[in-house]
């Protein structure tokens, strides 16, 4: 600090007030200012037409002093920049409406707004379907072969003939036990019904109180439409195709019996039940109907209703069939919005049936190539590994058709981000 005394200051006097040139051009334009709170010039500078007017005041001014007056221009100019930086949220959102106002409560806005994934909402995705006509068309031209070798060719009906004949001794007891229910039937009147005839209707009644519990009216006539279709195309088929009889074999039956009616009701009433369940529910309705229709399958043939070829073929026509259906799935038949998840029990089980199928049929088809030689005499020998492979052949075509259909049930109901079963499935849309 100084010793000395202070002395008296000294003021200038101010300087005059510029004129409205001068301050015009003493301070430099607001769009030149990095700061928008300044707005490129002094709270103590005042125009030459007077304080008490609106246009000369800075906005915190006009605020404190109650003054509704429009900005300066530099202050307006700023402001524009600010809200042009703005512009692409709010437009994102709907300018001049709140995100909530302005989303659609049909579509998720975490969703790209495009019609593809609207669409998911309604229908599977056409990879699906299109999977799903390739399956039938490919299952129904199995059926056809099947028919071709099985009752056009002597090696087929000899081994029809050599795996009927003994079948049901040939059984290990646990399974004969399992397949002697279903084989047995019930006379009323001058009918006689197979039990496995009440089985169906079991399972069809089942599957339309689901249906009818989930409102799920679309797949109602779906399945209705199967069920009429599968079974007019199976009698209609077992009437019109022909069979000529070979003198080779020792067991002569007059008539084609292919394909199979009582197996296509099987397949039909099983797959229903499996396309109307919730998807917790269906890995464990796909093992029992498998379980289901294989033992049936072996019951046909346990009771000499009818061949090999005959189930079999029946089992890919009926399956064809409902692949089909499957195909038109639209929004009543699939999972709620907000509900589709993958499902780990489905991945699982779908993978075994399909791979377990693949791996009998390719075992039971060795078996027969195997057996060629001794079914053109129709040699006894070959008797053991025809009822063998017979069993073997049938449990594979149920399960590889039925895990095909698990797997297609649920990409059609819930469908996912990815090919296949794995991935999540979109985000569904948020009910506000």
């Amino acid at each position: 600090m100084s010793d000395k005394k202070p002395s008296n200051l000294y003021f200038e006097p101010l300087d005059p007030e510029p004129d409205d040139s001068s301050a015009t051009q003493s301070f430099p334009p607001a769009a030149s200012s990095g700061n928008p709170g300044s707005a490129g010039m002094s709270p103590n500078v005042a125009n030459t037409s007077g304080p008490g007017t609106p246009g000369d005041l800075s906005p915190l001014e006009a605020e404190a002093l109650g003054l509704q007056g429009e900005p300066s221009s530099a202050l307006a100019s700023l402001a524009q920049v600010a809200d042009d930086d703005d512009d692409a949220p709010v437009t994102r959102r709907g300018r001049g409406l709140s995100q909530s106002a302005a989303t659609d409560d049909s579509v998720d806005p975490r969703m790209p707004r495009d019609r593809s994934d609207d669409l998911l909402i309604s229908r599977p995705r056409i990879s699906s379907v299109v999977l799903c006509v390739v399956f039938g068309l490919t299952l129904l031209a199995i059926a056809a072969v099947v028919y071709l070798v099985g009752v056009g060719t002597v090696g087929g009906q000899e081994y029809d003939n050599l795996a009927v004949d003994g079948f049901a001794d040939a059984l290990p007891g646990w399974l004969a036990a399992l397949c002697s229910p279903l084989a047995a039937s019930v006379t009323l009147g001058p009918t006689s019904i197979p039990v496995m005839a009440f089985a169906d209707i079991v399972f069809g009644v089942v599957a339309l109180i689901v249906a009818i519990a989930r409102k799920r009216w679309l797949v109602i006539g779906q399945l209705v439409t199967l069920a009429i279709v599968a079974f007019a195309a199976a009698e209609l088929l077992k009437k019109l195709l022909p069979r000529q009889v070979y003198d080779v074999s020792m067991i002569k039956t007059e008539g084609n019996t292919a394909p199979s009616g009582h197996m296509t009701m099987v397949v039909v009433a099983a797959l229903a039940l499996l396309c109307v369940v919730p998807r917790v529910w269906r890995a464990l309705v796909a093992v029992v109907a498998a379980v289901y229709a294989s033992l049936s399958g072996m019951a046909l043939l346990v009771g000499a209703w009818h061949r090999p070829c005959d189930v079999i073929m029946a089992v890919a026509l009926a399956s064809g069939l409902a692949f089909l259906a499957l195909a038109v799935t639209r929004s009543s038949g699939m999972d709620e919005p907000g509900t589709r998840a993958s499902s780990a029990s489905i991945q699982i089980v779908g993978t075994v049936m399909i791979a377990g199928g693949i791996m009998a049929l390719a075992y039971g088809l060795y078996v027969v190539w195997q057996l060629a030689p001794g079914l053109q005499y129709s040699a006894k020998w070959a008797s053991s590994a025809a009822h063998g492979s017979a069993g073997i052949l049938i449990c594979g075509s149920v399960m590889l058709t039925f895990g095909l259909m698990l797997a297609m049930r649920h990409i059609t109901a819930a469908p996912l981000s990815k090919i296949g079963l794995v991935g999540a499935p979109p985000a569904p849309p948020r009910k506000r």
